[in-house]
């Protein structure tokens, strides 16, 4: 791998990881304040991820197994958010029973119990 191109590998690599993490903190964001922008947002961070994912696969000089790697990631990493968000929003909920409170009927009030608020 010439200096060049491990650059702009690493670099590639890095806004894979960048958008990863901008795809789930605007889906979180979407899902805690629901503003019809916030969605489209999330959704545009995960195509610009796949997108990148596409490039690296196509155009770097990595190894077979790491672009598997690279691909397996990139589905994986659509699934985590919401996966995240039910599985937060049900600990919630069941600690609400627990607790001997009602469960929460709607994510945000759920959230007031994450951020602290009473």
């Amino acid at each position: 791998m010439t200096a060049d191109a491990m650059v702009a590998t690493a670099l590639l690599l890095g806004m894979f990881v960048l958008l990863a993490g901008l795809y789930g903190l605007f889906y979180a964001l979407a899902m805690l304040f629901p503003q019809p922008h916030l969605r489209p947002i999330s959704l545009a961070c995960y195509a610009l991820h796949f997108a990148v994912m596409v490039v690296i696969v196509v155009a770097t000089p990595l190894s077979p197994s790491w672009k598997a790697l690279i691909v397996m990631s990139c589905l994986a990493y659509w699934a985590i958010p919401p996966v995240t968000w039910r599985y937060l929003v049900r600990l919630h909920q069941e600690e609400g029973e627990v607790d001997g409170r009602k469960p929460a009927k709607h994510v945000a009030r759920t959230l007031v119990g994450i951020r602290g608020g009473s």
